[in-house]
């Protein structure tokens, strides 16, 4: 996979230990000079067969041989434009392109500070789909680095804009919102996360927008706004906002607002701005765990008064038993009457 900057133009030699340096430059070019383009971007009809010209100078210190050809690009994970590996087959824009008697790649021996004109051709299919289609023109050059083989390769942006209907969106996959587990209740670290897809046929970059909100729609932070690298047509992107500290509320409604932006120069129109929303809990951990051992230690006290009171209800029981023992003794003890002697009787 070779990975593009932002910016791929004429540029000076690479930089190279003690010994021949090895450098390779390439940008468009018009009449044999550079033009100041950084990228070819063609707005063809379908069918249509179109010109340009790719300008390669050998900016090291020794003869180079020099392998040109194109390939299809597609955006990686973290949004960098990248092309397919030199070995992968290519199967979309990077098959338009032709070289000299219509070969697929060219290649050139260049002297050390020698540069060459190479002309090639975009043809486009006539069963072309309206929008943007993506790929790269690249210049490889080997060379020996002790028993390794190393390959240098430069390349630069191609964009295909077949003319038709177009269809530009951008959608809003998912968004949550996430706290770390403990900690302070009224004070966590959050983030919002949303998945950004290009489900149109035009590349476009955006303008986007995180804010959070809590119960009945009110405001608890905001991760500001910021520019969202180009996606192409089916591409995917991850994107992760700070918002700072929030408390734990419970719930949470994490919100994403994107503003599409396709090439004003290949097109004009402006897009209506997409939102999308999610919803995430956030559980204070600190106070459920509080409340919980609270409930738990009343949930103790009562059972023990309610054993206590049965205890005390229940007949038979050894808090009855002493009045019970008590009345017994008592009858035990009880006097028995003596009969008495009538007046005037016997001695």
């Amino acid at each position: 996979m070779l990975t593009l900057g932002v910016l791929l133009g004429f540029a000076g030699p690479a930089a190279a230990d003690a010994g021949p340096t090895v450098g390779i430059a390439a940008a468009p070019a018009k009449q044999g000079q550079p033009d100041g383009r950084s990228r070819f971007s063609l707005l063809v009809q379908p069918g249509q067969k179109v010109g340009d010209e790719l300008l390669v100078l050998n900016a090291g210190s020794t003869d180079q041989r020099l392998h040109v050809y194109a390939t299809d690009a597609f955006d990686t994970a973290d949004g960098a434009f990248a092309l397919l590996d030199g070995s992968a087959t290519p199967a979309g824009a990077g098959t338009w392109v032709r070289f000299d008697a219509g070969a697929r790649d060219t290649v050139l021996t260049l002297a050390a500070g020698a540069q060459a004109l190479v002309p090639f051709t975009v043809t486009v299919p006539a069963t072309a789909t309206p929008g943007d289609h993506a790929a790269g023109v690249v210049v490889s050059v080997a060379s020996s680095a002790g028993q390794v083989t190393v390959d240098r390769r430069l390349a630069t942006r191609l964009y295909v804009r077949v003319r038709g209907t177009v269809q530009p969106s951008l959608t809003v996959r998912s968004v949550t919102a996430a706290q770390p587990v403990g900690g302070d209740p009224f004070s966590a670290p959050t983030t919002i996360t949303a998945v950004v897809a290009n489900t149109g046929d035009v590349a476009l970059t955006a303008r986007a927008t995180a804010n959070l909100r809590t119960w009945f729609g009110r405001p608890v932070g905001t991760a500001g706004s910021r520019d969202v690298a180009e996606l192409l047509p089916g591409a995917t992107r991850t994107l992760t906002f700070d918002v700072g500290r929030v408390a734990r509320a419970g719930y949470l409604e994490p919100q994403l607002t994107l503003v599409p932006v396709a090439d004003a120069d290949a097109y004009g129109f402006a897009l209506p701005p997409v939102v999308g929303r999610g919803t995430s809990v956030a559980v204070p951990w600190l106070l459920l765990g509080v409340a919980l051992a609270a409930s738990a230690g009343l949930g103790v006290v009562v059972l023990r008064r309610r054993r206590a009171a049965v205890l005390e209800a229940t007949p038979g029981s050894a808090g009855v038993a002493e009045p019970q023992e008590a009345a017994r003794e008592t009858a035990a003890v009880k006097p028995t009457p003596t009969p008495q002697t009538a007046a005037g009787g016997r001695s």
